[in-house]
Protein backbone atom coordinates (compact mmCIF):
# COMPACT_ATOMS: atom_id res chain seq x y z
CA UNK A 1 0.00 0.00 0.00
CA UNK A 2 1.52 3.31 -1.02
CA UNK A 3 0.76 6.17 1.31
CA UNK A 4 2.78 8.96 -0.21
CA UNK A 5 0.73 11.31 -2.32
CA UNK A 6 2.68 13.84 -4.35
CA UNK A 7 1.21 17.32 -4.34
CA UNK A 8 1.80 17.56 -8.07
CA UNK A 9 -0.40 14.51 -8.62
CA UNK A 10 -3.55 16.29 -7.50
CA UNK A 11 -6.19 17.03 -10.10
CA UNK A 12 -6.92 20.71 -10.48
CA UNK A 13 -10.39 21.82 -9.50
CA UNK A 14 -12.58 23.95 -11.73
CA UNK A 15 -11.96 26.96 -9.50
CA UNK A 16 -8.15 26.84 -9.55
CA UNK A 17 -8.00 30.56 -10.08
CA UNK A 18 -10.17 31.15 -6.99
CA UNK A 19 -8.60 29.06 -4.27
CA UNK A 20 -8.54 25.74 -6.07
CA UNK A 21 -4.92 25.25 -5.05
CA UNK A 22 -6.03 25.30 -1.41
CA UNK A 23 -8.58 22.59 -2.19
CA UNK A 24 -5.88 20.50 -3.88
CA UNK A 25 -3.63 20.83 -0.81
CA UNK A 26 -6.51 19.93 1.50
CA UNK A 27 -7.51 16.92 -0.60
CA UNK A 28 -3.93 15.63 -0.75
CA UNK A 29 -3.51 16.09 3.01
CA UNK A 30 -6.81 14.31 3.76
CA UNK A 31 -5.83 11.40 1.51
CA UNK A 32 -2.41 11.15 3.20
CA UNK A 33 -4.00 11.22 6.67
CA UNK A 34 -6.43 8.46 5.70
CA UNK A 35 -3.65 6.36 4.14
CA UNK A 36 -1.48 6.72 7.28
CA UNK A 37 -4.28 5.47 9.54
CA UNK A 38 -5.28 2.72 7.09
CA UNK A 39 -1.67 1.49 6.88
CA UNK A 40 -1.72 1.06 10.65
CA UNK A 41 -5.01 -0.87 10.49
CA UNK A 42 -3.59 -3.06 7.72
CA UNK A 43 -0.43 -3.65 9.81
CA UNK A 44 1.59 -2.21 6.94
CA UNK A 45 4.16 -0.81 9.34
CA UNK A 46 6.64 0.23 6.66
CA UNK A 47 4.02 2.33 4.88
CA UNK A 48 2.88 3.85 8.19
CA UNK A 49 6.46 4.77 9.12
CA UNK A 50 7.22 6.12 5.65
CA UNK A 51 4.18 8.40 5.99
CA UNK A 52 5.77 10.24 8.93
CA UNK A 53 8.36 12.98 9.02
CA UNK A 54 11.84 12.38 10.37
CA UNK A 55 11.02 14.93 13.11
CA UNK A 56 8.04 12.84 14.32
CA UNK A 57 10.03 9.59 14.27
CA UNK A 58 12.82 11.22 16.27
CA UNK A 59 10.29 12.45 18.83
CA UNK A 60 9.38 8.76 19.20
CA UNK A 61 13.14 8.04 19.59
CA UNK A 62 13.33 6.26 16.23
CA UNK A 63 15.97 7.57 13.85
CA UNK A 64 15.20 5.39 10.83
CA UNK A 65 12.25 3.82 9.04
CA UNK A 66 13.63 0.40 10.03
CA UNK A 67 13.69 1.35 13.74
CA UNK A 68 10.15 2.68 13.45
CA UNK A 69 8.92 -0.54 11.79
CA UNK A 70 10.65 -2.68 14.42
CA UNK A 71 9.13 -0.67 17.27
CA UNK A 72 5.54 -0.61 16.04
CA UNK A 73 5.43 -4.07 14.44
CA UNK A 74 5.03 -5.80 17.81
CA UNK A 75 2.10 -8.20 17.68
CA UNK A 76 -1.24 -6.42 17.90
CA UNK A 77 -4.45 -8.15 18.89
CA UNK A 78 -7.12 -9.12 16.49
CA UNK A 79 -8.69 -8.80 13.17
CA UNK A 80 -9.35 -5.30 11.83
CA UNK A 81 -11.67 -6.31 8.98
CA UNK A 82 -14.64 -4.52 10.57
CA UNK A 83 -12.65 -1.38 11.35
CA UNK A 84 -12.88 1.73 9.20
CA UNK A 85 -11.12 5.05 8.90
CA UNK A 86 -12.84 8.35 8.22
CA UNK A 87 -11.42 11.86 8.01
CA UNK A 88 -12.64 15.35 8.80
CA UNK A 89 -12.29 18.42 6.65
CA UNK A 90 -8.80 19.84 6.39
CA UNK A 91 -7.88 22.98 8.29
CA UNK A 92 -4.78 25.15 7.98
CA UNK A 93 -2.76 25.03 11.20
CA UNK A 94 -0.04 27.49 12.23
CA UNK A 95 3.45 26.49 13.26
CA UNK A 96 3.57 25.28 16.86
CA UNK A 97 6.65 24.34 18.88
CA UNK A 98 8.92 22.25 16.65
CA UNK A 99 6.15 21.70 14.07
CA UNK A 100 5.90 23.84 10.92
CA UNK A 101 2.62 25.27 9.63
CA UNK A 102 0.64 22.70 7.71
CA UNK A 103 -2.77 21.13 7.33
CA UNK A 104 -4.64 19.53 10.20
CA UNK A 105 -6.93 16.57 9.58
CA UNK A 106 -9.03 14.70 12.09
CA UNK A 107 -9.21 10.94 11.73
CA UNK A 108 -11.64 8.52 13.32
CA UNK A 109 -10.90 4.81 13.57
CA UNK A 110 -14.12 2.93 14.33
CA UNK A 111 -14.23 -0.77 15.18
CA UNK A 112 -17.63 -2.45 15.40
CA UNK A 113 -16.23 -5.71 16.79
CA UNK A 114 -14.77 -4.20 19.95
CA UNK A 115 -16.96 -1.07 20.12
CA UNK A 116 -13.94 1.20 19.92
CA UNK A 117 -13.63 4.67 18.44
CA UNK A 118 -10.26 6.45 18.40
CA UNK A 119 -10.05 10.02 17.19
CA UNK A 120 -6.79 11.71 16.32
CA UNK A 121 -5.59 15.05 15.02
CA UNK A 122 -2.83 14.80 12.43
CA UNK A 123 -0.58 17.66 11.25
CA UNK A 124 0.52 17.04 7.68
CA UNK A 125 3.34 18.90 5.97
CA UNK A 126 4.79 18.50 2.49
CA UNK A 127 8.35 17.26 2.17
CA UNK A 128 10.82 18.59 -0.41
CA UNK A 129 9.14 16.48 -3.15
CA UNK A 130 5.64 17.69 -2.25
CA UNK A 131 4.63 14.41 -0.58
CA UNK A 132 2.36 14.98 2.41
CA UNK A 133 3.71 13.41 5.60
CA UNK A 134 2.39 13.20 9.15
CA UNK A 135 4.47 15.49 11.37
CA UNK A 136 2.33 15.40 14.51
CA UNK A 137 -0.25 12.91 15.79
CA UNK A 138 -2.37 13.73 18.85
CA UNK A 139 -5.32 11.80 20.31
CA UNK A 140 -8.53 13.80 20.66
CA UNK A 141 -10.17 12.85 23.92
CA UNK A 142 -11.92 15.83 25.42
CA UNK A 143 -14.27 17.01 22.67
CA UNK A 144 -15.68 13.70 21.45
CA UNK A 145 -15.40 14.98 17.90
CA UNK A 146 -12.64 15.17 15.31
CA UNK A 147 -14.01 18.37 13.79
CA UNK A 148 -11.78 21.22 12.62
CA UNK A 149 -12.06 23.11 15.94
CA UNK A 150 -10.95 20.05 17.95
CA UNK A 151 -8.16 19.29 15.46
CA UNK A 152 -6.78 22.83 15.61
CA UNK A 153 -6.97 22.88 19.44
CA UNK A 154 -5.23 19.48 19.79
CA UNK A 155 -2.40 20.43 17.41
CA UNK A 156 -1.81 23.72 19.21
CA UNK A 157 -1.52 22.24 22.71
CA UNK A 158 0.58 19.07 22.37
Amino acid sequence: MAVTLPLSGCVATDDSANGGEGKERATAAIEAAWAYQQAQLDHDWEAACEATTERLRRSWEMDTIAECVEAIAAPKPGDNSDTGVSTSEAVEVPAFGPHPAGIGVGTTVDSKRVAMVVQSALRLVPDERGTWLVDQAVRIVESGSADSKAVRAALERD
